[in-house]
C-alpha cells in the first residue's frame, strides 16, 4: 500500500487532480498577466495616443471594430498629401491610399487632413506640423492596404495633430437631418401652394370685379345714365327758386352735367380724390356717383388711372349723347318757325270741318 501510494506520488504532473485555487490567488494571478499584455501594448507614448483619440483616429480596440468595413471605405474622409517620395514608390502609395477611399492633393491645403511623409523635418513637414496637420509614415498606408483592414495609425505618427479624417455624420443623425429637411420642405410646398390659391383666388376676384365694372359702364350703359342725368338735372333746376328761362334749362343741365364730370376727371388727375367733388355740387351726375363708391371700396381690381379713364370715356359719351340731342333754343325756334305762321291760320267753321273730316278715306260718320 505505502509503494502504491508513492508511485502515484511520484507520477506526472498532468496526471495529479488540480487544487481549486483561492479566489484571493486567482486575483492575484489576473492581474499580473494582464499587466504584462499592457505593458507590451504601451509601447505607444501617452501623450501620442492621447492626442490620435482627440483627433478623431482609431487606437488598437478600433481596429477590430473596422475589420468587417468595405475596404474602399477604409479611408473614406481622408485627404492627403505625400511627400518625399519618387516614383513608381510614389504612384503605388497614391494608388493605395486612394483604393481605400481616401483623396489625394499634389500640395498641402486647409482642406487636407493627412500628410504621408518619407522623412521627418523636412519644409514639408515643418510646414504640416505648424498647421498642426496629422502626419504618418508610408507603411500605414501600405499595411492597410496589404492587410485589407484599418490596422491602428499610432504606431506609424510622425507628428499627432488635427484629425486625420473629416468628421461624418452617424447614419442616424443624417436620417434625423434628412427627415427634418424633407418635412420641412414639405411645410414650404404647402405654404407656398396655399399662397398660390390665395393668388389665384384674388386674380379671379380682382378681374369679376374689373368685369362688372366694365358692364356697369358700357356704352349703352353711359347713353341710359345721360338721359337720366338731363333729366334728373332739368327737374332740379326747375325747383330752384332762381331758375333759367324754360327755352334753356336743358342746356344749362347738359352744361353743369359735362362741368362736374370735368371737374371729377380733373380731380383724379391731382390725386385729390372724387368725395370733394361730389359734395360741392347739388347734383353729381351718376357717372360721378358710381365712381366715387368704387373709390370708396378701394376696390385694387381698379385703379385710379382706370377710374380717370372711365371719367374719360363717359364725359365724351355724354357730349355726344347731348349733341346728338340738340338742345339748344336756337334750333327750337328754327323748328317752330319752319312749321306754321299764326298769322295764317285758316279759320273754318264746324261744317267746313266736317266736310273735310268726310273727305278722308277712313272717315265714317
Amino acid at each position: 500500500m505505502p509503494e502504491s501510494s508513492s508511485h502515484k506520488g511520484a507520477g506526472n504532473k498532468d496526471d495529479q487532480p488540480r487544487r481549486n485555487l483561492p479566489s484571493w490567488m486567482t486575483s492575484k494571478i489576473n492581474e499580473g498577466n494582464s499587466g504584462k499584455k499592457k505593458k507590451s501594448d504601451n509601447h505607444i507614448p501617452p501623450q501620442v495616443t492621447k492626442e490620435v483619440k482627440e483627433s478623431g483616429g482609431s487606437c488598437s480596440g478600433d481596429a477590430t471594430k473596422n475589420d468587417a468595413t468595405d475596404f474602399s471605405k477604409f479611408l473614406d474622409g481622408v485627404v492627403f498629401v505625400l511627400s518625399g517620395f519618387v516614383n513608381p514608390e510614389r504612384s503605388n502609395l497614391r494608388i493605395q491610399a486612394t483604393d481605400l477611399g481616401a483623396t489625394f492633393r499634389p500640395d498641402w491645403n486647409p482642406d487636407c487632413t493627412l500628410l504621408v511623409c518619407a522623412f521627418a523635418n523636412t519644409p514639408k513637414f515643418k510646414q504640416v506640423q505648424s498647421d498642426n496637420g496629422t502626419i504618418v509614415s508610408k507603411e500605414w498606408i501600405s499595411e492597410c492596404h496589404e492587410k485589407r483592414k484599418l490596422v491602428p495609425i499610432e504606431p506609424y505618427l510622425m507628428h499627432a495633430g488635427k484629425p486625420w479624417r473629416r468628421q461624418q455624420k452617424p447614419k442616424h443623425e443624417s436620417r434625423v437631418v434628412d427627415d427634418k429637411d424633407s418635412a420641412a420642405r414639405n411645410v414650404q410646398k404647402q405654404v407656398e401652394r396655399t399662397q398660390w390659391k390665395a393668388v389665384q383666388s384674388e386674380i379671379t376676384a380682382q378681374r369679376r370685379d374689373l368685369d362688372n365694372v366694365q358692364r356697369k359702364f358700357s356704352p349703352s350703359q353711359i347713353k341710359a345714365m345721360a338721359k337720366d342725368d338731363l333729366i334728373q338735372t332739368v327737374s332740379w333746376l326747375e325747383s330752384q327758386e332762381e331758375k333759367p328761362e324754360a327755352d334753356k334749362i336743358k342746356e344749362i343741365a347738359a352744361e353743369g352735367v359735362i362741368t362736374c364730370i370735368q371737374d371729377a376727371i380733373e380731380s383724379l388727375q391731382q390725386n385729390l380724390g372724387l368725395n370733394k367733388v361730389a359734395e360741392q355740387w347739388g347734383i353729381a351726375p351718376t357717372v360721378v356717383r358710381e365712381l366715387v363708391v368704387i373709390e370708396k371700396s378701394m376696390n385694387a381690381s381698379v385703379s385710379k388711372e382706370e377710374i380717370m379713364e372711365i371719367a374719360i370715356k363717359c364725359k365724351k359719351i355724354y357730349e355726344s349723347e347731348f349733341k346728338r340731342m340738340d338742345l339748344s333754343p336756337d334750333k327750337a325756334k328754327k323748328i317752330e318757325s319752319e312749321g306754321s305762321d299764326s298769322d295764317e291760320t285758316i279759320e273754318m267753321t264746324e261744317e267746313e270741318i266736317d266736310q273735310a273730316c268726310r273727305s278722308l278715306p277712313e272717315y265714317d260718320v
